[in-house]
């Protein structure tokens, strides 16, 4: 006689349509921007509750202990019954099938060293103001052995390391990386009143961030009117024949990227935007001329510091078209960016409506340097900057047509 088998149920919400698209997202890394009241933990047992029953090890980090024990209080309760041991000293659950959760506060993102997990899911991650030490010296280390996922699930907080890792899920350089956003009206269960209520009695950042999940800029801010600037009508070098286009090149390095773009001066609007790494010297010459000859630009203007000099010199000798160097330097940098910002707040072009330039544009900043007392411009730590430098110059290139007449076909380098 052989004794009947028993089936242990657990109750876990139904998921609304938002959080279906991320329960579904099989990428390793996922990024979640949420409103407030989106149902993230929620969402964050119910995509770990099949590697836990699989017998995989995952782990769990808070921003502070006092968030932790928020969480393992819900956890514990909402997993009670496949759970067979409890370590409320190490925030530590063990599971039917031999898998495990534990709990850490990234008030000391040291104490989870030499751990590995198939899973870690990052809480309130812009709260977290060492996210990027905790994320590449701490966290993502363990995950190593299983070759594990992680996700990121936060309110917005400013243009900080979790803004970057969202921006990594726009970009099809990171093919790992899904970054999702969804405003606190996505959740269904929300009475939307209340939402309204909220916006009638809270500043209009504090709404938009807190419950449209939208990053905002700081005060250092460089380039405002951004939307109000983006097009994203196609067009093709047909639409521009005997129009007047000019380019601007930003050069990258190994951990960089080179960015082109090419502007319309006739239209008055960028036509192509081009971004790319981790190519060869000769290809990536190829692939700037390539896109010359297609949108036959009259002017460019690229970046001389550095690898750029070798870069113009080696174009002198295939190309004919007319491209000059410019030299960034201290002094010549702010008037560069303040042409570029000027553009915006005037709606004097329309540029390419890039996710990834959209964000380097909100990202980048001007702070004073303590010592000099200087302005300076610059992308935040962990952000790029290549394609508002490469449009910086593309405008630049126009206001170069304005000050002198460029009918030569030939390479000047200045």
């Amino acid at each position: 006689m052989t004794a009947a088998a028993s089936t242990i149920r657990i109750q876990l919400n139904k998921p609304h349509p938002a959080q279906a698209e991320i329960d579904k997202c099989e990428s390793r890394f996922i990024v979640a921007v949420c409103g407030r009241r989106f149902g993230k933990t929620s969402s964050i047992v119910r995509k770990r509750i099949r590697p836990l029953l699989g017998g995989m090890p995952c782990a769990y980090f808070a921003p502070n202990y006092k968030m932790l024990q928020e969480f393992w209080r819900q956890t514990k309760s909402i997993l009670a019954p496949i759970t067979t041991h409890v370590s409320k000293q190490e925030h530590r659950l063990e599971f039917l099938g031999g898998g495990s959760l534990t709990m850490w506060s990234l008030d000391n993102p040291d104490s989870a060293r030499g751990q590995k997990y198939a899973c870690a899911d990052v809480d309130e991650a812009a709260m977290i103001s060492e996210l990027e030490e905790a994320w590449n010296a701490v966290i993502r280390p363990t995950l190593t052995d299983y070759e594990g996922a992680a996700a990121f699930w936060s309110t917005p907080k400013g243009l900080n390391y979790f803004h970057t890792l969202y921006s990594r899920g726009l970009d099809a350089q990171f093919a790992n990386w899904a970054s999702f956003r969804f405003p606190t009206s996505a959740n269904p269960f929300i009475n939307p009143s209340e939402i309204e209520a909220a916006k009638a009695e809270l500043p209009e950042d504090v709404f938009r961030q807190e419950y449209l999940a939208e990053f905002i800029q700081g005060e250092g801010a460089v380039f405002r009117n951004i939307t109000a600037n983006l097009t994203d009508a196609p067009t093709t070098p047909k639409d521009h024949q005997k129009h007047v286009l000019v380019a601007g090149v930003d050069w990258g390095a190994v951990n960089d990227f080179t960015a082109i773009s090419i502007v319309c001066e006739t239209c008055q609007r960028e036509v192509h935007l081009d971004r790319f790494n981790k190519i060869e010297w000769d290809f990536q010459r190829a692939r700037l001329l390539n896109a010359l000859n297609e949108w036959d630009v009259r002017l460019t203007v690229a970046e001389e510091n550095s690898i750029g000099s070798p870069n113009l010199e080696a174009l002198q000798k295939t190309s004919t078209r007319s491209i000059i160097g410019f030299q960034t330097t201290a002094q010549s940098k702010p008037p560069l960016i303040q042409s570029l910002a000027l553009a915006f707040e005037q709606n004097e072009v329309k540029w390419i409506a890039d996710a990834i330039a959209r964000r380097e544009l909100e990202a980048y900043e001007a702070t004073r340097n303590a010592t000099t007392n200087r302005i300076q411009y610059s992308a935040p730590s962990g952000f790029h900057d290549d394609t508002v430098i490469a449009r910086a110059l593309a405008r630049h290139a126009m206001e170069e047509r304005k000050r002198h007449s460029w009918t030569q076909t030939r390479i000047r380098i200045r």
